[in-house]
């Protein structure tokens, strides 16, 4: 299956769609400051609009891809496209809950056969690109390329880890738990296998550790060279405490 990206509104050509305050029947149209890792909720909203407008209008935008279109219906993972390498972390991406539409500040993933719905990637694919982009070592790799923009380009050329190499599913477990959190994501997490619900900061900090030390295992990294990408990061970034966890659950692979 193939990866794509694309965007929804257009921050200025389509502001006329969410310059409304929060009301009944209005969507919270996010933008780039407004999420984080695994946290669609992080900050304000671009704004509010009309839940059947925007609908209609992404609809004929994306007519002739229809993948697109699932992922608003359906949920989809968005990473922020203005960042820069000198960030607390450069690559920011989250699981958007369903019929949450987004300005062009931040880019969708669409995975699979991007003009078909029948060749989309299952719901524990999808979070594994997820706990694959919010890894410390993809973070560490992205930092060597973006300067202010994570652009198309950049994302393209890219580097996963080898699959043969990727526990891929157990890591998209953990990444899809991360994100369903509450009822939004319900659904997603149904079709994941895994609960739905709050954690705790322990239960967060222990499933992101191991997601860190299961990317960095399958990139083939050393624990020197682990260590090493920790030095690209501030404390309050990865806090100490993290760093140990981190290692703890690598030695322990």
């Amino acid at each position: 299956p193939s990866l794509a990206l694309y965007t929804e509104l257009h921050s200025a050509q389509q502001r006329h769609l969410f310059t409304n305050p929060p009301g009944r029947e209005r969507s919270a149209v996010l933008k780039g400051q407004s999420l984080y890792q695994y946290d669609p909720s992080w900050g304000d909203p671009a704004g509010y609009g009309s839940k059947s407008e925007i609908e209609e209008f992404l609809k004929a935008k994306y007519a002739r891809t229809p993948l697109c279109m699932d992922g608003y219906t359906r949920g989809r993972i968005a990473f922020r496209r203005i960042s820069r390498s000198t960030d607390s972390r450069t690559t920011i991406a989250c699981l958007v809950p369903p019929y949450t539409p987004l300005t062009d500040a931040l880019a969708c993933i669409a995975l699979g056969q991007h003009d078909s719905q029948q060749d989309r990637w299952s719901s524990d694919q999808q979070a594994y690109i997820l706990g694959l982009l919010n890894s410390l070592p993809f973070d560490w790799l992205a930092r060597r390329y973006v300067e202010t923009t994570f652009n198309h380009f950049i994302m393209y050329g890219m580097t996963a880890p080898p699959p043969d190499n990727t526990p891929w599913q157990y890591i998209g477990k953990l990444a899809a738990r991360l994100s369903c959190v509450d009822d939004r994501f319900a659904d997603f997490a149904v079709e994941a296998g895994v609960e739905c619900g709050p954690l705790t900061d322990a239960q967060r900090r222990g499933m992101r550790a191991e997601i860190d030390a299961l990317v960095a295992s399958a990139y083939g990294l050393t624990a020197d060279e682990l260590r090493f990408i920790f030095t690209d990061f501030t404390e309050n970034a990865v806090s100490p405490v993290n760093r140990q966890l981190i290692m703890e659950k690598f030695e322990g692979l």
